[in-house]
This record gives C-alpha cells, structure tokens and sequence, in this order.
C-alpha cells in the first residue's frame, strides 16, 4: 500500500470513528432489550397488568422518537419501559406463585421464620411521597439485591420484605400503601430472577419508625422498603 493509499485508509477510519461517537451509540440494543423484557412479561402471563400496558406504550412512543429523529427521548423511553416490563414479569409469576401454594401454610411457616440478625449485604429503597413505584435511584440497589438473594444459597430461608411509611395518613392507610411498597419491591425482584418463594411481602405501615422527627428528612427515612433474611 503507498503512502498516499495508507493515509486515505487513515482519514476514513478516523471519520467513521469520530462519526459514531459524534452520533451518539445506537438504540438497537436498548430496543432489543425493551422488546426482549416484553417478550418474557408475555411469556409469563403479564399481558393484563398495568405495568405491562405502561411497557407497550413506551415502546411504542419511543418508536415515534426514533421515527422523529431524536434518539435520547427514545432511548430514556425504552430504559423506563424495560423497568415496566420487568415488574410486569414480576407480579404475573408472584401471583402464579400465590395461585398455586396454600396461603394458610404459606402464612403459618413464614411467622415461624425468626431474623437472621443479619442483612448480608441487603440494601433498603426508599419511595417518594405516596407512591409505590420503585424510583429510578433503586434499581441499581435492587439488582445488587437480586444477585445477593439468588447467590445466598442456605444463608437464609427466605427475605422479608417490609414496607413502612412515614406518618402522614391514616393508619389504615398506611398499612396498605405499606402493602403495596412491599410487593412492588417483590413484583421487580422476581422480575430480575429471585424465586416467589425466596420473598415475601408484609406492611409495617407507620407502626414502627427509622427516623421521629417531622422534617422532609425524617419522612423519606421513613418511606422504604426494609429487607430482613430469615431461617
């Protein structure tokens, strides 16, 4: 190859280079990951849950960014409906698990459990006001989780996901938004591989408290979900 030949060659791979980066890297692989999410919330029976419904429609408007031209909505869009899917995953296979077992034993053998008196590593999500979805800044928390609850092996019977509130709002109230932290947390870790049985879900509601004073603080301390392995 001259000289001549050899620096042509040069540019043009520069150029190709500094293009794909100047272009930024491509969606294909954030799509595929939405759709193949998708594909397993469907395959576990999914279809009719909100979470599975929020999935489509993101992937679908996220079609129309690309369509449009602007790559980073579309790709914010498939991150988010990836998430959905997931969780969809998750609650069809947790209540499949629910429909098949006999909730009184299931009942019974989990307030036998005692603490382990350890975490192992377990890492506690907190929620925004009044709300159950898992926030963006927990997901990464959550996948930690997931690997540790899938590798522990006979560490741990079982993980007792609690959720708590802060104490706004009626007891009653509580203890079911508590409920729906608890099994939100549960619908995204079974969605990430963790077995129905290796988790359960319970409210802890406002009756017990990491934090008593009444600042913005002290609520969100306040608004978690708690991870406690059992034998």
């Amino acid at each position: 190859m001259n000289k001549a030949k050899f620096i042509s060659v040069a540019f043009s791979l520069v150029f190709v280079v500094f293009f794909a980066f100047a272009c930024g890297p491509s969606v294909n692989k954030e799509m595929a990951d939405a759709e193949a999410a998708l594909q397993a919330a469907r395959d576990a029976g999914a279809q009719g849950t909100p979470e599975y419904q929020a999935a489509e429609e993101l992937i679908e408007k996220a079609r129309e960014m690309l369509a449009a031209g602007n790559k980073d909505a579309a790709r914010q869009l498939l991150e988010e409906a990836r998430f959905k899917a997931i969780e969809a995953e998750g609650k069809a296979k947790n209540q499949a698990y629910v429909e098949s077992v006999d909730i009184g034993s299931m009942e019974e053998t989990l307030g036998s459990l005692s603490p382990s008196g350890s975490s192992f590593g377990l890492v506690d999500v907190f929620f925004n006001y009044d709300s159950q979805n898992i926030t963006s800044e927990s997901r990464s928390v959550l996948n930690q989780n997931a690997s540790i609850i899938n590798n522990s092996g006979g560490k741990f019977q079982v993980v007792v996901i609690e959720g708590y509130c802060d104490i706004r709002g009626t007891e009653e109230y509580n203890l079911a938004l508590g409920q729906r932290r608890a099994e939100s947390t549960k619908n995204y870790l079974v969605g990430l591989g963790v077995s129905p049985s290796k988790v359960q879900a319970v409210s802890k509601g406002e009756t017990e408290q990491f934090a008593f004073g009444t600042s913005d603080y002290d609520y969100q301390q306040n608004r978690r979900a708690h991870f406690v392995p059992a034998f």
